[in-house]
């Protein structure tokens, strides 16, 4: 009896080690061809990503195709990403319509390479943002002191594009290196931006902010400076919106009216730092001109 059960085992032994071969084989055959399919995937993914990353087509397919969840995280991230590559030195308004007919009316009107405009165009408007303050003002200031020179200065010691006087305002432009400062483009707009800021918040207007800035805080008025910086605003507006041609004529016109510049027998300085300087008599060369051309001596300021 022994005997036959022992042949039994022995004859279904082969059997169960075959089955357990095939099930062995099986097995492996799924894990091979389970790798297989991912691998597949993997590479189709990889593929699909290539032709999407070169296709605009396809990328605008899929920002379509996108749920609205996704499109309010870009709109949110957006912000952040661009405010990064937010440096005056580096124009970020480059693609801007506006900066760049400012930039053409600039160029064309005082006669500066594009290149050197589009920078102090993108500090205005960066600092326009920062402050809250109109940048057309800011270049306007800049046009009507200085004519775009960013190294005019005055016999009073006015500096830069926006004229700040450099020793009155000296700690202003530690941050930025010095004195020397004065006369870099950057920082001159800057500092000149923060002081008028300052003096529109003070005088509680835009107009009495500019009498202040010339220096005519102490006077019935300020000789017509106001008039011109808000005239050049009007025309920077009107060749924002697309006439820079009819704003170049209309400065040329401007130019040729400008009145004479009388010579007042009080002028005193009026800064955030000191509020009593000597008395200035200023002659019409230490005014700042309307005319096309870059002028020789730029007026008198803060």
């Amino acid at each position: 009896m022994a005997n036959g059960s022992n042949y039994a085992l022995r004859a279904v032994k082969p059997a169960l080690l075959a089955f357990s071969t095939l099930g062995a084989d099986i097995s492996a055959g799924a894990l091979s061809t389970a790798k297989l399919v991912v691998t597949l995937a993997g590479c189709s993914t990889l593929v699909a990503g290539g032709l999407l990353i070169s296709s605009e087509d396809a990328r605008a397919l899929l920002a379509r195709q996108l749920p609205a969840q996704s499109s309010s995280v870009s709109a949110v991230q957006m912000p952040a990403a661009e405010s990064k590559s937010e440096d005056p030195a580096t124009p970020s308004g480059v693609d801007d319509p506006r900066q760049k007919r400012v930039v053409q009316y600039l160029a064309r009107r005082y006669r500066v390479a594009d290149e050197a405009v589009r920078v102090l165009v993108s500090t205005a408007f960066h600092i326009g943002r920062e402050k809250n303050l109109d940048p057309l003002l800011i270049l306007s200031v800049v046009a009507i002191e200085s004519g775009l020179n960013p190294f005019a200065e005055s016999s009073m010691g006015a500096q830069g594009l926006m004229q700040v006087m450099t020793r009155i305002h000296a700690g202003r432009f530690k941050p930025h290196g010095g004195e020397i400062a004065a006369l870099d483009p950057v920082a001159n707009i800057k500092v000149g931006s923060s002081i008028l800021h300052e003096l529109i918040s003070r005088g509680g207007s835009v107009e009495r902010g500019l009498q202040l800035y010339v220096g005519a805080g102490n006077l019935p008025d300020d000789g017509g400076y106001g008039v011109r910086v808000l005239g050049e605003r009007a025309r920077l507006q009107l060749a924002a919106s697309g006439k820079v041609d009819a704003a170049i004529a209309a400065g040329l016109r401007a130019a040729i009216a400008a009145p004479a510049v009388d010579a007042k027998s009080v002028a005193l300085p009026v800064n955030a730092n000191a509020e009593t300087l000597a008395p200035f008599v200023p002659t019409p060369s230490d005014s700042a001109s309307e005319a096309p051309q870059m002028p020789a001596s730029a007026e008198h300021s803060v």
